[in-house]
């Protein structure tokens, strides 16, 4: 498969393997882009990615750019990136999950774009940047999101495209979403959106695809919407730490539509946190990159077909969590959100007094408030790592605790600097709710490289543009169960098996994870000690070798960091190996 790839801005790029697109000036395109250019005159739109462009559409698209109504460029069936280039204007978007990402960067009195942050970092000299990736590893990066792990390299947040007027830059806001509308309301819309999803992709691949069927909710709606407009191959992974429950629902899913599921089945050579220094890198540590045994076994039997759909981004799209309470706090519906915490509360024999204290404490705040109370406390090394049971504007790791003086301090000060940034009106369900988004498009962005490698087209539903449009109209607080698992599901598309929508549990990857730190523990050790977080005095890996020895004991809790640590120094070792070094 041909690398995805666009860019722009740039006279000879390093990576200009590709090809120029044509009839768009100054832009070229890797070999793996499937791409529609519709020109008039001097309005130039090219729809680049996955996407259903019908007869008469051009016309729209074409008008819609000259008269610089952007959101409606945006507005396909599909995941795609947009270009526009009027004359006077260049505007260039991706979509609202992040999913189809835009980078940029300037050079002298040039902007230069790329849809890969790594790209463009190569293109432009610009070495990782650890201050940065100490931060995201510490409080996570959703409070950055114009920020990279590379210096002087910004992303276009989700949801906004750049908007290039000589060399004036702006960001133009096209989420276009109001978020307002009862479950009810709602699920028709949602319903329909996600079944043509499926469905034009089905039509476009001939009938024939793969498509992930772990059992949970998200991918077994796929696959059987899928295999209503033809034939699909079922694959999925077990072994022996995975769900037992989720394996008897996907083959229980598998045996509902007709299909024999084929599953890879893994062995201590497929554990997570084993890597080969010949896999792809990619444009950022990726949770993927842990894993690349386990998913080239399973997604062999996909390789070479037209595309593979996965359920990527269904657990945000079809529910919220409990930072639908807090928004319903802060904007006057107290009773109902304290109604739902003591009933979820009870039902999990947790204390509704105490939870929710914490709710009407986080409402009570602001995200900026809270940064700048984790900027302090990070500064002077008070970091309570425990998690208050409710979603927080802002949670310090215990990652926190494994920093230097030097590491505090710097992430400190880029906590305050994102602090100057936030909206101080935001709505909390409404920020989260983008929070995870991103981040699940993220993993999914980054999977974009090696599966390529493995001949096979991943497909995400969940995150095209119009699916997350008619699902975060829906109000959070509507889409959030409480006694039921993912309520929209059931009620946009109320002709999928009750046994399938009934289901109240999740499987877990605990059990697999920790085996896999065990039986890869000293390498990771080593990773840890040669990475360069610890060269350039950012981080003391003395507690961090404390906990990863004590992952399988009384360091069970520090899984999570640990693993985003490990994902980060395998990523700089990679870099590190292919002769970019990082910024101290």
């Amino acid at each position: 498969m041909g690398e995805e790839w666009m860019t722009g801005g740039a006279s000879s790029p390093r990576w200009s393997a590709g090809q120029s697109a044509a009839g768009l000036p100054g832009v070229q395109m890797g070999q793996g882009c499937r791409s529609q250019v519709l020109v008039a005159g001097q309005v130039r739109v090219a729809v680049v990615g996955d996407f259903l462009l019908v007869p008469g559409q051009d016309r729209a698209l074409l008008q819609a750019a000259a008269a610089a109504r952007w959101v409606e460029l945006t507005r396909l069936p599909g995941s795609y990136w947009v270009i526009a280039q009027t004359g006077t204007h260049t505007f260039v978007c991706g979509d609202l999950s992040g999913f189809r990402s835009i980078f940029h960067t300037v050079q002298g009195t040039q902007t230069m774009w790329s849809t890969s942050a790594r790209r463009l970092a190569q293109q432009a000299d610009a070495a990782p940047d650890l201050a940065m990736m100490a931060a995201r590893l510490v409080a996570g990066p959703e409070h950055w999101p114009d920020r990279t792990v590379y210096e002087g390299v910004r992303a276009v947040p989700p949801g906004f495209g750049l908007l290039l007027t000589g060399s004036k830059t702006d960001l133009v806001d096209v989420h276009a979403i109001d978020p307002t509308a009862t479950l009810a309301e709602g699920a028709p819309a949602f319903g329909d959106a996600l079944q043509t999803a499926v469905r034009w992709r089905m039509l476009a691949a001939g009938g024939v695809a793969g498509a992930d069927l772990s059992g949970g909710l998200d991918s077994s709606t796929l696959a059987i919407l899928a295999a209503r407009d033809g034939r699909i191959r079922a694959v999925t992974y077990a072994d022996g730490y995975t769900s037992h429950e989720d394996l008897l629902y996907a083959r229980r899913v598998a045996a509902h539509i007709g299909v024999d599921l084929q599953v890879g089945m893994g062995g201590t050579e497929h554990l997570p946190f084993g890597w080969s220094a010949r896999q792809p890198l990619t444009d950022q540590p990726a949770a993927v990159s842990l894993t690349t045994a386990q998913h080239a076994l399973y997604l062999r039997p996909a390789g070479k077909l037209p595309l593979h759909f996965t359920g990527n981004g269904g657990d945000v799209v079809l529910d919220s969590c409990s930072a639908a309470w807090v928004g319903m706090v802060q904007t006057g519906d107290r009773r109902a959100a304290r109604r739902q915490v003591t009933g979820w509360a009870r039902a999990r024999n947790r204390s509704p007094r105490d939870l929710w204290r914490t709710v009407v404490r986080t409402a009570e705040s602001t995200h900026a408030e809270a940064l700048r109370d984790a900027a302090r406390r990070l500064a002077r090394a008070d970091i309570d790592s425990r998690r208050p049971g409710v979603w927080s504007w802002c949670h310090v790791g215990r990652s926190g605790t494994w920093l230097t003086a030097q590491g505090r301090d710097r992430v400190a000060a880029l906590l305050l600097e994102a602090a100057g940034t936030t909206d101080a009106e935001a709505r909390a369900d409404l920020v989260e709710q983008r929070f995870s988004l991103r981040l699940i498009a993220a993993d999914a962005r980054d999977t974009v490289p090696l599966t390529a490698a493995w001949n096979v087209r991943q497909v995400h539903p969940f995150l095209d543009n119009q699916v997350v449009r008619a699902a975060y109209a829906i109000a959070p607080a509507e889409r959030h169960g409480i006694t039921t698992f993912k309520p929209l599901l059931a009620a946009a598309v109320p002709d999928l098996p009750a046994w399938l929508t009934g289901r109240t549990s999740k499987g877990s990857f605990t059990r697999q994870l920790t085996a896999g730190m065990l039986h890869h523990r000293p390498a990771l050790a080593a990773a840890i000690r040669s990475s360069a977080l610890v060269s350039c005095g950012l981080l003391d890996p003395q507690p961090a070798l404390d906990a990863l020895a004590g992952i399988d004991g009384t360091q069970a809790g520090s899984l999570y960091d640990l693993q985003r640590l490990v994902m980060a120094c395998q990523w700089l070792g990679a870099v590190e190996h292919r002769h970019q070094g990082a910024a101290c």
